[in-house]
């Protein structure tokens, strides 16, 4: 039996080696999809961490700067490489309702101060690309 095996020169037909090929076709098919599906997943990360360092580094700025310098309306700057940042802010109170007028007074029991909210927005190239990364602080006139 081992001999008539060895001593037979009968290979792959044609239709196991288009079978073959056809399995290794979509191996090799689904092996480039993971690929460049990873490819993509690493820029999009990419994307946002840097996002998050343009909405860092302007933060920081406001925070090591005094409260008067802290913005209180919105503002728009085109940052590197294309990113859009926004910065929007605006009067709040830890507790009770804002009170308009110059400067901005807080009505409640007990009496609080009023705080600016800062909102950083980072989107891709415009005002209407997608929202990379968003970041809020608060800042009160009573720390600096």
């Amino acid at each position: 039996m081992l001999r008539r095996l060895a001593t037979s020169e009968g290979g792959f037909g044609l239709v196991e080696l288009l079978i073959a090929m056809v399995v290794m076709s979509i191996g090799i098919t689904a092996i480039v999809a993971g690929y460049s599906s990873g490819i993509l997943a690493v820029d999009r990360a990419k994307a946002g961490t840097t996002a998050g360092a343009l909405a860092d580094r302007q933060m920081e700025v406001y925070r090591q700067g005094s409260f008067a310098s802290v913005p209180t309306t919105p503002q728009t700057a085109t940052a590197a490489n294309g990113y859009w940042l926004k910065v929007d802010a605006s009067w709040s109170c830890a507790i009770g309702t804002l009170a308009a007028g110059p400067p901005p007074t807080c009505t409640s029991t007990p009496p609080s101060r009023p705080l600016k909210l800062v909102t950083i927005t980072v989107r891709d190239g415009s005002a209407v690309g997608r929202v990379l990364f968003t970041e809020s602080s608060t800042f009160d006139s009573a720390t600096g």
